[in-house]
């Protein structure tokens, strides 16, 4: 018993001389008062430092040398406690399969993206948000929102009972919900700083849309990756400041673009609160995108249900886009009736500019311009001031000169060639819960006339010599005279359905040009069905209040949803001369699809090919979309997409259906099939270019312990179209076309994996052969391959997250062509023949990604 009390009495000496501290949150300082060798406390510190904390003292023995005799050493002077951490940090923790998906977002999913992470990490109290915030959220349907703002008129939401009996809400909205909020706000709590920082290089080909035209191997250079940092800081809950640098893959040095701005957020304000106001970049969104969406992506068949949200209202600017740029401030209030935004923004567009002839004509009479001077030599008077330009254009990457950099054919630099000021506003008034009525109208003045001159400035070719339209054009297979004239680029009109406008305004003195928008949107929810719709007009004169004679666009939608069930029917007639670069409503391809802006080498400059490819906006159609999801079996699921449309340019009828089953068997086990049938002028035969598409994908994911999985992948299709003159050595109009159908099956098989080392360390890879067109998620990049010899693609990624706050993502990958000839002899310069060359094509790519938030 003496000895006992002994070993006590040294053991409390040694606490009180040598007082226990927390391990995992220990300074260097404290770390060095361990009696171990200098070489252990090191080792220990690394180890803390890479892979996180400790969860019990035996951990330490994963510590390289340290011995079960060296635990017994400092057992007495440690305690083993995960450390505290703000709420906010701890928010960063939670499902960082989402947050990666967020943080790689592109395209129209950006702006949403930052929503949700804010929301996500920073939850907000329920009681406190209205529309607008709950209708932002993923998956959340206008019913979903309604139910809530219902339940909050009940009373306060304190809890998820409450939450889950509003009257309507799904069980579907409310799993989403729960992720983005809390219900109490402490309005004692001190304003914190948080930042996230993401810095992202790679190679990854640039990607206009997932359809088979979408992918752009032109203007590809890896030598010069994209670059893309953003910066994002907020102070409490009121203030965030933004700044954001992007360089698209293949820019040449000195083109990027800067944006930066400043937010003050949910600021009270008597009976309204500002929502938002904004000094520096933004964005804008109203409605269902017919009148005003300010984004540089094209979104086929985006609903705005789902994931396919829109950013309503306004907000800060932090994603890639450079065209559709909005610069100076922006403003929205609001209570529960009213709602009123006004935006205000100037900044340059890129631009086509004419080789206007009246002016080129009183020069050369003069004798002031030669076609041999340099463009710096002619703009010395100011002369390119006057000149006019045929349309703006989306370009990924931005080349001022375009790909030839030939003055001769590109008159005037393309980047930032024309100046933009764009102002309007929405109001919106809520008579009732669920049930909205807006009004919104923006004006854009240029400093340029807007003139379309397809002929003298867009069309040509590489053989076209003389601008405009010749006799000796048919020769040399000239744009100029196949345009609005060959029988397969059928969607010409749209092109001749150009906007163009000539005038003055007393806003801006420097205005030469304009164009008015404007129109009405609503949304009602009647018990569990969800309406609305959005109408809007080209003005072509100066009464913006006077409807029914201009240039239109509808939206109109309906939605309803049951616990297993739920069903959309949407309907869109867009008139062919509605040229609106701000809209961004539902439809299936880009403007200009089937015209001649497909076809590079008919245009003076390839980079003009982006008139299409790089398009955001809708094509002219009327049609119809149906879109079902059902629950039929606790192990299955069912989806159809079904629509038939008309193309307004040239009456041809369209109809595509998708039917997905995704089949669950066992509970980690899923087998998903997904079937398309797609085709064009398929029951009219005297169609010029008819085409029939059916696509088959099965995967079977096998999801194993510890989050692992494995997938197989197999995918196979087959499109037939009539065969086309340029194919087939019938170029001249009038000649005899080949009898039969051109096409041939894709194929691919393929499989992936991801597997978790621990909870700091990931890997991910897959390997896929390719025969023929195949679009593929490639870990958060979306890939397109086109391949008629056949290919192999590998891939693999690793991530890397040695703290809450910290994560490393690369990703490399390798496309190996087949070997392929088209040539069966040529003569090289040399003077000697080659007879069957093989081509043999590879290319290796790469991304690297940072993040870091605290």
């Amino acid at each position: 018993m003496r000895n006992f009390y002994r070993i006590l009495t040294i053991l409390s000496i040694t606490v009180w001389v040598f007082p226990q501290f927390n391990i995992n949150s220990a300074t260097h300082e404290e770390l060095q008062k361990l009696p171990l060798a200098q070489d252990k406390i090191d080792t220990i510190e690394e180890y803390l430092f890479v892979h996180g904390n400790f969860t019990s003292i035996y951990d330490i023995l994963r510590v390289e040398g340290i011995s079960s005799v060296d635990i017994q050493t400092i057992k007495s002077y440690i305690i083993v406690e995960e450390p505290e951490i703000t709420e906010y940090l701890n928010n960063q923790k939670r499902s960082s399969y989402k947050i990666e998906r967020w943080l790689s977002a592109e395209g129209n999913t950006e702006g949403l993206s930052e929503i949700w992470l804010d929301r996500y990490f920073e939850p907000e109290n329920i009681n406190e948000m209205n529309y607008d915030d709950l209708i932002s959220l993923p998956n959340l349907s206008p019913i979903d929102v309604t139910a809530v703002l219902k339940q909050k008129k009940r009373g306060e939401i304190k809890g998820t009972f409450e939450l889950k009996n509003s009257p309507g809400i799904s069980l579907w909205g409310y799993k989403n919900l729960v992720d983005f909020i809390d219900f109490s706000s402490n309005e004692n709590q001190v304003s914190e700083v948080h930042f996230r920082f993401n810095n992202l290089f790679r190679t990854v080909p640039i990607t206009t849309n997932p359809d088979d035209e979408g992918q752009i191997n032109a203007f590809a250079d890896a030598s010069r990756p994209e670059i893309f940092r953003k910066l994002s800081l907020v102070y409490g809950n009121h203030v965030k400041l933004g700044y954001v640098f992007h360089n698209n893959m293949g820019e040449p040095q000195g083109i990027f673009t800067e944006k930066r701005s400043i937010s003050f957020e949910k600021i009270p304000l008597g009976n309204f609160r500002l929502d938002r106001l904004v000094i520096g970049n933004f964005t804008t969104s109203f409605g269902q995108g017919v009148i005003m969406e300010t984004s540089d992506y094209f979104s086929p068949r985006r609903t705005g249900f789902g994931f396919t949200k829109r950013t309503e209202g306004i907000h800060q600017d932090l994603t890639r886009s450079s065209q559709y740029v909005m610069d100076g401030f922006a403003i929205q209030m609001s209570n529960s009736i009213i709602r009123g935004a006004f935006f205000a923004s100037i900044n340059s567009r890129d631009a086509i500019i004419n080789d206007d002839s009246e002016l080129l004509t009183d020069l050369n009479e003069n004798g002031k311009w030669d076609k041999g001077e340099e463009y710096e030599d002619v703009n010395e008077n100011n002369i390119w001031d006057n000149a006019s330009f045929s349309t703006l254009i989306v370009m990924q990457p931005r080349l001022p000169w375009g790909a030839s950099e030939n003055s001769d054919k590109i008159f005037n630099k393309i980047t930032s060639s024309v100046n933009e000021l764009t102002w309007g506003g929405n109001i919106r008034i809520s008579p009732a819960i669920g049930t909205n009525i807006g009004f919104t109208f923006y004006e854009s003045l240029y400093d340029r006339r807007l003139i379309p001159q397809v002929i003298n400035t867009i069309t040509g070719g590489e053989d076209d010599d003389i601008p405009g339209l010749d006799p000796n054009d048919y020769d040399n297979y000239s744009g100029d005279a196949y345009y609005n004239a060959y029988m397969t680029n059928s969607a010409d009109p749209e092109i001749a359905a150009m906007y163009s406008s000539e005038g003055t305004s007393p806003i801006w003195d420097k205005a030469r040009s304009y164009r008015r928008i404007r129109g009405f949107d609503f949304s009602t929810v009647l018990w569990n069905l969800a309406i609305q719709g959005e109408y809007g007009e080209l003005s072509n004169d100066n009464k913006v209040l006077n409807f029914g004679n201009d240039p239109h666009a509808l939206v109109l939608n309906i939605y309803t949803q049951f616990d297993n069930l739920n069903f959309l029917a949407l309907y869109r007639d867009y008139d062919l001369e509605f040229d609106n670069p701000y809209q961004r409503s539902y439809s299936n391809y880009q403007r200009y699809k089937t015209t001649i802006f497909e076809d590079s080498y008919w245009l003076e400059d390839p980079v003009y090919s982006y008139l299409y490819s790089g398009n955001p906006q809708p094509q002219a159609e009327k049609g119809v979309f149906l879109s079902s999801r059902y629950q039929f079996h606790r192990s299955a699921v069912g989806v159809l997409n079904w629509d038939t449309w008309t193309r307004k340019a040239d009456n041809a009828k369209y109809f595509r259906t998708v039917v997905t089953i995704d089949w669950r068997p066992v509970f980690n086990y899923r087998i998903n099939i997904r079937q398309k049938w797609q085709a064009r002028g398929d029951h009219d035969i005297q169609h010029p270019s008819p085409f029939q598409s059916r696509e088959t994908r099965i995967r079977a994911r096998l999801r194993l312990s510890s989050f692992d999985q494995v997938e197989l992948l197999y995918s196979r299709g087959y499109t037939t179209f009539s065969p086309k003159p340029r194919l087939t050595d019938n170029a001249i109009i009038g000649a005899d076309m080949m009898v039969g159908d051109i096409g041939s099956p894709d194929e691919t098989i393929g499989i992936s994996f991801i597997h978790n080392f621990d909870n700091h360390f990931k890997i991910k890879g897959g390997s896929i052969l390719i025969s023929g067109f195949l679009w593929y998620l490639e870990d958060t990049d979306f890939r397109m391959f086109n391949s008629e010899a056949g290919a192999i693609h590998n891939w693999v990624s690793f991530n890397f997250r040695p703290t809450p706050i910290f994560s490393l993502n690369f990703k490399v990958s390798h496309t190996l062509d087949y070997p392929m000839t088209r040539v069966t002899e040529a003569q090289a310069e040399q003077g000697y023949w080659v007879r069957n060359p093989l081509v043999n094509n590879q290319h290796t790519d790469f991304r690297i990604q940072l993040d870091y938030a605290m």
